[in-house]
């Protein structure tokens, strides 16, 4: 293929002549700015508030306007270049988000800033967070451990909550295909803010229905010109796990129709805030329990206590912060009557970081952070950014750096008899570099070309050995992923866009237990993937293209390319907005995942995904 016969350096040279064509052959287009226009400031790459074009490494916003059109944060998701979300099925499936390539343990999921991955699997399940409290995604394509630590191997995706600056109330209902029914309300202002959710789903498969309870509330209280604050979040969900089908031939059928799944996740921080630090202590809660499993009831409780403090401080070129966190992870779980998880580890850290302007044309961003885990021992990860704008609508911007991921508690004490964790397992570890160009074609076009590359080593690996029927795990992977995302984006309005993005990646095993599986396609990562949207006012119409993957290590099953474009048509009358949403709107058939029949033959069939579906809601903002 085409990274199998170009070298990085190829790549790189292809990259920059394309997008160097593009900014000196449209200077029609060109005028003068200090910034590109409607541009977002994020927070989430420097964790400190700057504009995305003074950003060393990629950054990608949804808004809340673009949110409107989805029902979890996951859907929204599939529209960012360089992400892939893979999914079991509709509503209550498990689903997984990757970037660049990574694994969903390697992708740090933030909620204001502060971590939600389980301390057990290293991953979250994108498909238990709702939308309805969040006012936009910040996802940052870039390994960033130098600033977060553990887990932004491949980058960080962080959910940042509402805080409306004036009274805000609404109640919408909506019914849509297999059953669906949500019922959601808020209310509040920037001293509080209050959201439920009641989402149901018969599901299109046997044993697929969902029902879930969401409510979340914040609190601001004005301190001495600083700000005490205070919120919490409660997810609670009866989920079917229908398992794989009988066959292919009967997509709505169940391998498993009695499994039940039982989630309840609880998020709560307190933060005392002010113009140049941040002090937040917070506290996550993730219990699951899955009855009957095909090997008796599964229960899994973790709990994550953290606390957080950072200073800035603006130094006349530039803005430079100091922090220092501190971690405990702790879970307990059964399989039947076996305790195969009963510990706690503790990680604690301090990072540094500069960001310095030495004239408008320049800007260096550099970070460091050592994290001292109580098992696994210190990991130091350094990064380093540049930005350089030779003329005021175009911006040439590359970065290096390291990150890790530290075993979790799994990867160190797992045992059921036949599987075993190990507490000498060492951290992953990557090395990365990005260069990109960002042009301003006209006042409201703009276009981003970024190459990446990225190597990491001491995989963390479950290796079976089928002589003793012995599941061990071992530091023997590496990865090696490269790739190119393009994106032009056009404003419309105040409040409209129309986009187009595709994303060419490969990730390759070059180091595994199994030396079969060496120079082998990561599996689930597609070649080729790209998108095209509009939004207008209410409406939108999304088109989704995801390029063929392998779906096994081997690389023996191939899942097919698929298109998907969903519908969105609103209409708003006065207070009242009545919405039809059509996803799916060609009925395409499609999957992206497979599994394995839990009996014999154990052959492999995929997991089929919803058809053409439609939803009929209504908002009223009182």
């Amino acid at each position: 293929m085409f990274l199998n016969r170009l070298s990085g350096y190829r790549v790189i040279v292809l990259s920059v002549t394309l997008l160097w064509f593009i900014a000196f052959f449209s200077t029609a287009f060109a005028y003068e700015a200090p910034r590109f226009y409607g541009e977002e400031v994020v927070v989430t790459a420097l964790r400190v508030p700057q504009l995305a074009s003074k950003l060393p490494w990629t950054t990608s916003v949804i808004s809340s306007k673009e949110l409107e059109s989805f029902i979890r944060v996951g859907d929204a998701l599939r529209t960012v270049p360089g992400v892939d979300i893979i999914s079991n099925g509709y509503l209550g499936a498990l689903t997984s988000v990757r970037l660049r390539g990574a694994n969903a343990s390697q992708v740090l999921i933030l909620v204001d800033g502060h971590r939600i991955n389980s301390p057990t699997l290293g991953m979250f399940d994108m498909g238990d967070l709702l939308v309805d409290n969040v006012e936009k995604v910040e996802v940052v394509r870039a390994p960033l451990s130098a600033i977060y630590g553990s887990e932004a191997v491949s980058g960080v995706i962080n959910i940042i909550t509402r805080s409306p600056q004036k009274l805000e109330r609404s109640l919408s209902v909506s019914a849509g295909s297999f059953g669906t029914q949500q019922y959601k309300f808020s209310i509040g202002n920037n001293n509080y803010w209050l959201t439920g959710d009641y989402l149901k789903s018969d599901g299109f498969r046997t044993n697929s229905d969902y029902l879930a309870k969401n409510i979340y509330g914040k609190l601001n209280l004005p301190l001495g010109g600083n700000q005490l604050g205070f919120d919490y979040a409660y997810y609670d969900a009866v989920k079917g796990v229908p398992g794989v089908p009988t066959s292919e031939a009967d997509s709505t059928s169940a391998t498993e129709p009695n499994d039940r799944q039982y989630d309840k996740n609880a998020f709560a921080s307190a933060s005392f805030r002010g113009k140049d630090f941040n002090l937040k202590l917070y506290y996550n809660l993730l219990d699951q329990k899955v009855d009957p499993a095909i090997w008796g009831t599964t229960t899994t409780k973790t709990w994550q206590t953290g606390l957080e403090w950072q200073q800035n401080f603006n130094l006349g070129l530039g803005k430079f912060l100091y922090g220092l966190e501190a971690r405990n992870d702790a879970a307990k779980a059964t399989w039947g009557t076996i305790t195969t998880i009963d510990n706690n580890i503790q990680n604690y850290a301090a990072f540094v970081q500069d960001f310095i302007e030495f004239n408008p044309r320049y800007a260096l961003t550099a970070s460091i952070r050592g994290d001292r885990h109580s098992i696994a021992g210190t990991s130091v990860n350094p990064r380093l950014g540049l930005v350089f704008q030779p003329v005021n609508d175009l911006f040439i911007k590359a970065s290096a750096g390291t990150a890790f991921r530290a075993p979790t508690l799994n990867d160190l004490y797992y045992n059921d008899g036949m599987a075993f964790g190990d507490p000498q397992i060492k951290p992953e570890k990557s090395l990365s570099y990005e260069f990109g160009l960002e042009r301003q074609l006209a006042e409201k076009t703009s276009a981003r070309l970024n190459y990446f590359s990225s190597a990491t080593t001491d995989l963390i690996l479950w290796n079976w050995d089928p002589s003793t029927g012995i599941t061990q795990v071992k530091n023997v992977g590496e990865v090696q992923s490269e790739g190119i995302e393009f994106e032009l984006t056009r404003l419309i309005g105040s409040e409209g866009k129309g986009f187009v993005n595709f994303t060419y990646q490969r990730a390759t095993d070059k180091k595994d237990v199994n030396p079969a599986l060496v120079d082998k396609a990561i599996p689930y990562i597609p070649q080729l993937k790209y998108n095209a949207g509009l939004m207008l006012g209410e409406s939108s119409l999304i088109i989704k293209h995801v390029g063929e993957r392998y779906a096994d290590a081997y690389n023996n099953v191939k899942l097919p390319a698929y298109t998907v474009v969903d519908l969105r048509l609103g209409k708003r009358l006065s207070a009242m907005l009545v919405e039809l949403t059509v996803e799916n709107l060609f009925d395409e058939k499609y999957s992206e995942t497979i599994g394995s029949l839990p009996y014999a033959p154990y052959t492999s069939i995929k997991y089929p995904m919803p058809g053409r579906r439609y939803r009929l809601g209504v908002k009223w903002e009182i």
